[in-house]
């Protein structure tokens, strides 16, 4: 059970329920997070700094053209942020409050750890 706490829990004036325009918004902001290519992605940045879109690639395992796809978006929702330099591209986290998001779902994967592996609810959502 949640502690009471005299602030005002999160995203407390947020209208819910499944038609909510901030709420299908929230949900997509998160599915930024939820793609493994994505979120693999993002973690390699974190702990590299800046990397190139072959050094990408050939860390995540997947072909180029999907990974190029999903930086893509990364970028666009900014999560990332994209520079040339001649004919390559390189990547870096563009908003550090990416990194807290991070952070947060490694600490509550470490706590819930069993009940993640073992759950069959949000197969095929």
């Amino acid at each position: 059970m949640l502690e009471k706490t005299a602030e005002a829990p999160p995203l407390a004036g947020v209208p819910v329920g499944r038609d909510s325009r901030e709420v299908k918004l929230l949900a997509k902001l998160l599915d930024g997070f939820a793609n493994p290519i994505r979120l693999s992605a993002l973690l390699l940045l974190s702990r590299h700094g800046e990397m190139s879109v072959s050094e990408l690639v050939e860390a995540i395992g997947a072909p180029q053209p999907r990974v190029s796809d999903h930086l893509r978006c990364l970028v666009w929702c900014g999560y990332v942020r994209s520079r040339r330099e001649g004919a390559n591209s390189f990547y870096s986290i563009a908003d550090e409050r990416v990194l807290g998001v991070l952070g947060f779902g490694e600490g509550i994967l470490n706590d819930n750890l069993e009940h993640v592996e073992a759950c069959d609810v949000t197969k095929g959502c």
